[in-house]
């Protein structure tokens, strides 16, 4: 009889533990959804809605099988790409809101914010197929988008500052229109945000000439961003 703990074929014995599938932390996941959700938004602001998915996994740096499994199609990627950009929208209103107690510095604050780099706002996506349904999620950032905004909006002008025929829509395609992909470095692309934005909030200060045309309503934006993929 051979010992216990003895047994020459023992080293060949492999521990079921070593079969284990290491689960990624809550912490890695978050930063998993991030890189691709980053690249994916620019490989479609780049490319178009052709872009083939392998172009989105080797930007952010993963397998594709791991994007299939996370996001099934192109459709349901674009869409959490424009989700997270309403929640900064929506985070970035609220930060602005609670802590400039001056209601055109939050407008300015909110504005310059959503105009750094990486920060996804602005950005225009490929347009959705048409068939697309989008989540309860979605219309709910949406409609919130459209709230926090508003009351930056509502707070500049009941204090003065900001000219009466400006809605809230026009602060989301302003930018959009102040955020175009350029072809220089970062770093001119973020002298030239910096700088139109001056002009523009210049613009937007109350006592200036009647602008032409009525600003798009609700209903407008909301076919815009759907139609067009306007985060």
């Amino acid at each position: 009889m051979i010992p216990l703990g003895s047994n020459p074929a023992a080293e060949w014995i492999i521990p079921l533990s070593a079969y284990a599938v290491a689960m990624p932390t809550p912490d890695r996941s978050a930063q998993y959804d991030d890189q691709v959700i980053a690249a994916a938004r620019e490989v479609f602001a780049e490319q178009g809605f052709a872009a083939p998915m392998s172009e989105v996994a080797k930007r952010a740096g993963v397998g594709v099988a791991s994007v299939y499994r996370r996001y099934p199609s192109k459709q349901e990627l674009v869409e959490q790409v424009r989700i997270a950009a309403f929640r900064r929208i929506i985070g970035e209103a609220e930060a602005a809101r609670a802590e400039e107690s001056d209601p055109w510095q939050a407008l300015d604050r909110f504005m310059r914010r959503c105009l750094r780099e990486g920060s996804g706002i602005g950005t225009v996506l490929p347009p959705m197929d048409q068939q697309h349904t989008y989540s309860a999620e979605f219309r709910e950032l949406q409609q919130g988008v459209a709230k926090e905004i508003e009351a930056l909006v509502d707070a500049a002008k009941q204090a003065g500052e900001l000219r009466a025929d400006v809605d809230w829509t026009d602060i989301l395609l302003l930018l959009k229109h102040l955020n175009p992909a350029l072809p220089t470095s970062e770093a001119r692309r973020a002298e030239f945000r910096a700088r139109y934005l001056s002009l523009v909030l210049e613009g937007l200060r109350a006592g200036g000439a009647e602008l032409p045309g009525p600003p798009p309503d609700r209903a407008e934006w909301q076919a815009l961003c759907d139609n067009f993929a306007l985060s």
